[in-house]
């Protein structure tokens, strides 16, 4: 059991669950725009989808931050103990 809690570390799991989303989904905005580039073919529709992807991205990414901060001054806070 303390193999278990040990490698849950006070949410690390979570921390790459939502690393591991923000690279999917800037990957697949990457693709898209240069698929737009390439083809010529987005509208306006899909320019709007993909700020809204952007903008959703930004604030995983500051979830990002914000955890492994979190994150970070556990594992401080853990080690003085």
């Amino acid at each position: 059991m303390s193999a278990l809690t040990k490698g849950f570390n006070g949410g690390l799991w979570a921390f790459r669950l939502v690393f591991a989303v923000v690279v999917a989904e800037l990957a697949i905005v990457g693709g898209t725009v240069v698929g737009c580039f390439a083809e010529d073919i987005c509208n306006e529709a899909d320019t709007q989808a993909i700020k809204e992807t952007m903008q959703g991205l930004a604030t995983k990414s500051f979830a990002l931050y914000a955890a492994e901060k979190g994150i970070s001054s556990n594992s401080k806070k853990e080690e003085e103990a």
